[in-house]
């Protein structure tokens, strides 16, 4: 890859029409990995957390056990990236999700907080707590709803595994979550979800900063025609799940 080549972020849709209930796919699985090899977001459906590493997708179950999508199976919501080699960072022992999230924000300061970054932390973990989503039929109902209902959490002890972070700037809020989000795929490959809570050992992370960002729009009625304003609120439960 040329090293003078700008670095590419790239979105399908936006949080707003995810919270809104419009799950339905706009891109495959195959067509995701065109534009980058790491990554996160859901199924059609919002049928499971996705994670993308290493040029593989993977989809997160109820149980919070991980299998290899198929090429042709749908998101209505991913983002994604090429993953550029770069030095790796250390990083020691992290007491919560906070204190790590406080560590990766230092680091984007001091690299531009406007920018968006993709980071890859590989570790291990004493504990992960995640989630992941049951598949919804239509009518959809708005995922805060989804959430109350059809949201499974489960807790990884002593693992060795990966996350894949997302940091957006607080300017493009709704578009997707302002600040850290991640998602979590253990080193065999066999578990994951969205994170919400963790302590880790010890990791060390590559950080991928972008210059731009692109967005795919979903070509639905829903999309074209529909409310895609989400409240902070909802947009935190989102990011947080149910308590």
């Amino acid at each position: 890859m040329n090293k003078n080549k700008r670095q590419a972020i790239y979105q399908i849709s936006t949080l707003q029409a995810l919270a809104g209930g419009n799950y339905y796919g706009a891109s495959t699985m195959k067509q995701l990995l065109a534009h980058g090899d790491t990554g996160l977001g859901t199924f059609a459906g919002v049928a499971g957390e996705l994670i993308v590493i290493d040029g593989y997708c993977y989809r997160v179950l109820g149980d919070g056990s991980a299998v290899e999508a198929d090429p042709a199976e749908k998101t209505p919501f991913a983002t994604v990236t090429f993953l550029r080699p770069k030095e790796p960072m250390h990083l020691g022992h992290q007491a919560t999700i906070n204190d790590l999230q406080d560590v990766l924000t230092q680091e984007v300061k001091a690299r531009g907080f406007n920018d968006v970054y993709i980071v890859r932390l590989d570790g291990r973990f004493r504990r992960v707590s995640a989630r992941t989503e049951l598949e919804q039929q239509e009518p959809y109902k708005p995922f805060a709803k989804v959430l109350e209902t059809d949201e499974r959490r489960f807790t990884f002890e002593n693992i060795d595994g990966s996350l894949i972070g997302i940091y957006i700037p607080d300017y493009l809020n709704g578009v997707n979550t302002s600040g850290w989000h991640s998602h979590f795929i253990s080193a065999d490959r066999s578990k994951g979800g969205h994170v919400f809570g963790l302590e880790m050992e010890e990791g060390t992370v590559i950080f991928n900063k972008a210059d731009r960002f692109i967005m795919d729009m979903p070509h639905n009625k829903q999309f074209e025609r529909g409310n895609l304003t989400a409240s902070e609120d909802e947009i935190k439960q989102i990011e947080q799940g149910t308590e």
